[in-house]
């Protein structure tokens, strides 16, 4: 008896741990599709796919869309550190791989942050100056996309692959199986930002971020 009492006691805990998640994997949803519809109406005409003279004109002119939408980034990685912060409270047993994933999360969040804001201020200033300075611009995007493609979302994917090894026994196929597909991706992703691959990165960004997404919402079904 005691024994049932425990387990029923130990299922209840769970399902009021879990209750975040839902809401949390909807918000990372919606904040992602947000960020990718304003990437390719405000963020692209800045970035590497467009010829560097063009960009840098139209980030001299400071456009608020360029601003508003690096803004929104920033919010998708405090929405991605608090899932996984509801995620390791709602697993049994508090793993450590949970516990890792959510220091890596975190590490990863900062430097993004970073980023993003190297994004919003540093680079619209460096384009400015003109183009006999655009060594300077060329200098700072490069740290800003590397830093956030690399190394930040690097980080995010180590943190994804460790959540996703502390869910066997815990979720279904379906959503471990789309962890790793996010896993896979995002390494890609670091890859591009490494390399400077515009074509890699549009490849692996729609398929890491969708991967992502789908993980967060099966997760939370799961734990539900």
């Amino acid at each position: 008896m005691r024994s049932g009492q425990r387990s029923t006691t130990s299922s209840e805990s769970l399902s009021l741990n879990s209750r975040p998640l839902p809401s949390l994997a909807w918000t990372n949803v919606a904040l992602h599709a947000a960020g990718l519809a304003v990437a390719w109406l405000g963020l692209r005409p800045g970035s590497a796919v467009v010829p560097l003279a063009e960009r840098m004109a139209y980030l001299a002119g400071r456009p608020a869309v360029w601003s508003w939408g690096w803004g929104i980034w920033m919010l998708c990685a405090l929405a991605l550190v608090a899932y996984m912060a509801a995620l390791r409270r709602a697993l049994p047993g508090d793993p450590f791989a949970a516990q890792l994933a959510l220091v890596v999360a975190a590490t990863g969040m900062a430097v993004d942050l970073l980023c993003d804001v190297t994004q919003i201020q540093i680079l619209p200033l460096a384009a400015g100056v003109g183009p006999s300075q655009s060594a300077v611009f060329l200098a700072f995007e490069r740290l800003a996309s590397t830093g956030g493609l690399t190394v930040a979302n690097g980080l995010y994917t180590i943190a994804v692959l460790l959540m996703n090894l502390s869910l066997r026994g815990v979720a279904g196929i379906p959503a471990r199986f789309a962890g790793w597909v996010s896993v896979v991706s995002g390494l890609a992703l670091a890859a591009a930002g490494f390399v400077s691959s515009p074509l890699l990165l549009q490849a692996a960004t729609g398929l890491t971020l969708g991967s992502y997404c789908l993980w967060t919402v099966l997760v939370a079904r799961d734990l539900r």
